[in-house]
């Protein structure tokens, strides 16, 4: 029985925005009542403050109500507040992530690593109405405050329409301004506008052109909000900066970043939001090895830990071109091109909050002092996207802060060192309380071994739910123990893949429990091509994969306990893809076993 494989991420897309949306809260007991809550006070001393813009040292900071009430080195405090003494170590303003993608638990995933505000650069605004009132509120502290752009331009067709959402998409310069007024009615706080062929990873795709992308901005401008481009490429991002964009919001690798066009953007005052931890992971050379630690593993959920155990394929056919990247930072810098932290978060090889960390490991790496980084997460997003009460520790300011076990303004690598975080002046807990045995998937484990030829179902599966152009024919060459896939990967997608996806139980993507499971044998025979395995698994069919290059010969065992982000109680898929070495390849999968 075959399944539309396309079904299978908007049905688990629709799952994760309804949960994010009743995850909101409601108003506490008190509001509800009508009563107002007892004023609060807290005093934190004998810290190092780096309030957003410059360090005070030996100083206090005293928090009320929600906001910074003073902060200096000779306060005294009122009878009755509460002092928390910072031992001599850092405080930092709470950090604000200008790239992310806020699904499911990002917002409480972010805050546990000290992200308490996040530019969402896509999402659908069906909840935009209610994190707003959420963000405004001082009250509360469990999840990190959301900005969004809500939907993207782009052409039909064109990135961002590839994730089983209906985007309204734009073809003439005519409609910008409708356009752009229906976001903002939506409740989007800026316009992000794709440019984005799909020639920077080996694809082809729809994109605005130059005359929709100056009338989107326009637009935008006689609004009096923002437009902020999305471009991998060179040519991209020239078409945006002649267009008048605010900023990028990605570097381009196709190509350094040349002094010449350096000293545009500076000129043009255009801020670039680098997003070098996603590019580091789509380039061979991801952050989860600098993220090892006792202290960050005990916050990291199951969905961090697999994005940060994912990887983008090619990966590392492309390490080589890495070093593009901290030399573009480092020219755009030198320039005084005004440079923002944000993280992609959760794209393959990122996890939200976490990466942002590493963000501001990789922007130090490339020449930015680590004061001019801690500013690219506080106070200069916080300026660019008209949010003065946050990144910043003065009075008036947010009471949203972070205490860092070690003086990061010297050595960045101690920002890894997050002790504790105030959100609203409400302190958060951050480790996550040990992980009780997951709640299987049925009753009992199934019984092992599992012959993936003879249980189960085996469906095509390719990159065209997510927009691509890719193909794969199945072919059962004998029941028993073997499956024959023909792919071809076609440009149209980024990352173009085609295969074979099983199925462990009789309805697509219904979990089953196969915590007994061990190992994944089979051999792979593949003249030629480069393949992947994905892991599907997880209390939703929204959780990302995980990933495991494959190759091809003699018979591989992997070993499934290895995956820290692998549920397998609820297994939900496993995937075996062709993902480069094409056009037109023809590979068998053998002996799939699971012991």
């Amino acid at each position: 029985m075959k399944f539309p494989i396309s079904q299978i991420a908007l049905l688990a897309l629709i799952a994760g925005l309804a949960l994010s949306l009743f995850a909101l809260p409601g108003p506490t007991t008190s509001e509800a009542a009508g009563q107002e809550a007892e004023p609060q006070a807290l005093a934190l001393i004998n810290a190092r403050v780096f309030d957003g813009e410059r360090l005070h040292e030996h100083a206090s900071i005293l928090l009320r109500d929600g906001r910074v009430e003073a902060l200096g080195s000779d306060l005294e405090f009122p009878e009755g507040v509460e002092l928390i003494d910072i031992e001599g170590q850092t405080l930092l303003p709470g950090l604000i992530d200008a790239h992310v993608h806020a699904f499911n638990g990002a917002r409480s995933d972010a805050l546990r690593f000290g992200v308490t505000t996040m530019l969402d650069m896509f999402r659908p605004p069906f909840d935009l109405d209610a994190i707003r009132a959420e963000r405004e509120s001082l009250t509360g502290g469990e999840r990190a405050d959301v900005f969004s752009a809500g939907y993207l331009a782009t052409a039909e067709g064109g990135h961002g329409t590839q994730y089983g959402i209906a985007v309204p998409t734009l073809a003439d310069p005519s409609e910008a301004e409708a356009w752009v007024e229906a976001r903002l009615a939506e409740g989007s706080d800026y316009i992000k506008i794709v440019i984005e062929d799909g020639s920077a990873w080996n694809g082809s795709l729809p994109t605005l052109d130059a005359s929709l992308v100056e009338a989107l901005v326009r637009a935008a401008r006689s609004r009096e909000v923002l437009a902020v481009a999305h471009v991998s490429t060179e040519a991209g991002a020239r078409m945006a900066l002649d267009a008048g964009v605010d900023g990028l919001v990605h570097l381009f690798a196709d190509r350094p970043v040349d002094a010449e066009f350096a000293q545009r953007l500076a000129e043009a005052d255009v801020f670039v939001i680098p997003t070098a931890t996603v590019l580091a992971g789509s380039h061979g050379h991801p952050g989860r090895p600098w993220l090892e630690g006792e202290s960050l593993e005990r916050r990291l959920s199951g969905e961090q830990r697999q994005t940060l155990e994912q990887s983008f394929p090619g990966s590392g056919l492309r390490a080589g071109r890495w070093p593009i990247v901290p030399e573009s930072i480092r020219v755009l810098h030198e320039a005084g091109v005004e440079l923002l932290a944000g993280s992609d978060a959760p794209n393959p090889a990122t996890a939200h909050g976490a990466s942002l960390l590493h963000e501001l490991k990789l922007l130090v790496d490339a020449g930015l002092s680590p004061i001019e980084a801690l500013r690219s997460a506080t106070s200069l997003p916080a300026a660019r996207f008209g949010l003065p009460e946050r990144g910043c520790l003065q009075p008036g300011c947010r009471a949203d802060l972070v205490w860092i076990d070690g003086d990061p303004v010297s050595d960045i690598d101690e920002i890894r060192r997050v002790r504790a975080v105030w959100k609203n002046g409400q302190p958060v807990e951050l480790d996550l309380e040990a992980a009780a045995p997951a709640q299987a998937a049925t009753a009992e484990a199934m019984s092992l071994p599992v012959d993936l030829h003879a249980s189960g179902q085996w469906l095509e599966s390719t990159d065209a739910f997510m927009g691509g152009q890719s193909t794969a024919e199945l072919r059962h060459v004998d029941a028993s123990d073997a499956v024959r896939v023909d792919a071809r990967l076609n440009p149209g997608f980024a990352f173009p893949y085609a295969g074979a996806m099983w199925n462990p139980a009789e309805a697509m993507m219904e979990a089953v429990n196969l915590s007994e499971a061990r190992t994944l044998s089979l051999t792979l025979d593949a003249e030629s091509g480069t393949y992947q395995l994905m892991f599907f698994s997880g209390e939703t069919a929204m959780a990302p994969p995980v990933r495991v290059d494959l190759a091809a010969g003699a018979e591989q065992h992997i070993d499934l306990t290895g995956f820290s982000s692998l549920d397998r109680s609820r297994l939900r898929a496993i995937g075996i893809y062709a993902v480069g070495g094409g056009p037109e390849l023809t590979f068998t999968v053998r002996n799939a076993r699971l012991h």
